[in-house]
């Protein structure tokens, strides 16, 4: 008795459309969390019991999709197509992100504390940003390139890994 088999013939084209939509909707719903928590923790100032939702829906659904491609093969796959089709190879795209990511922190805690802890007179500003920025810059800096660069090595070497086991169980 095969009540529940689905043994039905599927339309490649139907398919395809249909992923698109979830890809996109996928989309729509990562923009409307990362606005969501832009707004409360900048614009609002919100504590974090407030936007605890939107980092856990961004958070799980950038790891799920992360995961998901290293076990299936892809991620390998993708790399090696952006490489062949991008003058930057994705390694480098990685280091300059985590440069950015580390910069941008810098300069927010740097400014940040200069407004804030700094008695008002340019001098001792220009201090306080220097201060903080160069301090933010050695802490952050390695650490999200650092972070980038193994995962994304760590990663493509899973991926693979399983790219070839799948590749000889065929």
């Amino acid at each position: 008795m095969k009540l529940f088999a689905k043994n039905k013939l599927v339309d490649e084209r139907i398919l395809h459309l249909r992923n698109k939509i979830f890809k996109e909707s996928y989309l729509v719903v990562m923009v409307i969390c990362n606005l969501s928590l832009f707004l409360k923790v900048l614009v609002f100032q919100s504590g974090w019991e407030s936007f605890i939702t939107e980092l856990v829906i961004v958070s799980a659904g950038n790891l799920y999709y992360t995961i998901r491609t290293v076990m299936l093969g892809i991620y390998s796959d993708e790399v090696e197509a952006h490489d062949n089709r991008s003058k930057m190879s994705y390694s480098l795209k990685n280091i300059l992100t985590g440069l950015g990511i580390g910069l941008a922190i810098s300069l927010f805690f740097g400014i940040r504390s200069a407004i804030l802890y700094a008695d008002g007179t340019f001098l001792n500003q220009a201090w306080y940003f220097f201060i903080v920025f160069m301090a933010s810059l050695m802490i952050y800096l390695p650490f999200f390139i650092g972070f980038l660069a193994v995962s994304h090595s760590l990663a493509n070497k899973a991926s693979k890994k399983a790219s070839d086991d799948d590749l000889l169980d065929s």
